[in-house]
């Protein structure tokens, strides 16, 4: 089992599914912040981080996916961009129509459309966010859970968040951002 350590995001407390590996010292806003991989200024720079194929993986054993908690923790903290990043390899190496890639991907996209938010984009959001949570409510009628997450749930928690998208307003960026809570995890 993994053990839980306490992280801040904005205006709310979470726990760290990966508290081995320390969250980026900035968050990478397109525009605002340099980039994490191009820019020598960028938090991981000089890193080999592009697309990295993994080996196969097994879904069933996601509490030693590295990738996965890693990415869970950046996405509860509001490191959208690091946390497809994260996923990414996974999503990369799973079977293209499998559900496990589906889910990722259904993420990945929601990820990006809460970074949209953050840019001010609402076309943007509005277009990722409606891919993402078709991915993930596709998911749920397949596998109510999967990864530890409670996918079922967590598309309605993001179906009732990015709502005001559908009037044309962006939904805010704080505590009302659904988190993502794996289950089945330790505190000890």
């Amino acid at each position: 089992m993994v053990p839980l350590t306490e992280i801040r995001s904005p205006d709310q407390p979470g726990l760290r599914y990966c508290p081995t590996r320390s969250l980026p010292p900035y968050r990478y806003v397109p525009g605002l912040t340099p980039h994490p991989l191009r820019d020598p200024r960028g938090h991981s720079f000089g890193a080999d981080r592009g697309l990295v194929r993994r080996a196969p993986w097994d879904p069933a054993a996601w509490p030693e996916l590295p990738e996965w908690l890693y990415g869970v923790d950046c996405f509860n903290a509001f490191f959208f961009w690091e946390a497809h990043e994260s996923w990414e390899a996974l999503w990369a190496s799973a079977p293209r129509d499998s559900v496990p890639a589906r889910l990722l991907q259904g993420l990945i996209q929601i990820a990006a459309a809460l970074l949209k938010i953050h840019l001010g984009s609402l076309a943007g959001a509005t277009t990722l966010s409606r891919e993402g949570l078709d991915k993930i409510t596709a998911c749920a009628a397949a596998c109510p859970t999967l990864l530890g997450l409670d996918v079922r749930a967590t598309s309605i928690q993001f179906t009732h968040y990015f709502r005001p998208l559908s009037e044309r307003t962006l939904p805010p960026l704080d505590a009302t951002v659904p988190r993502l809570v794996l289950s089945g995890i330790s505190d000890a």
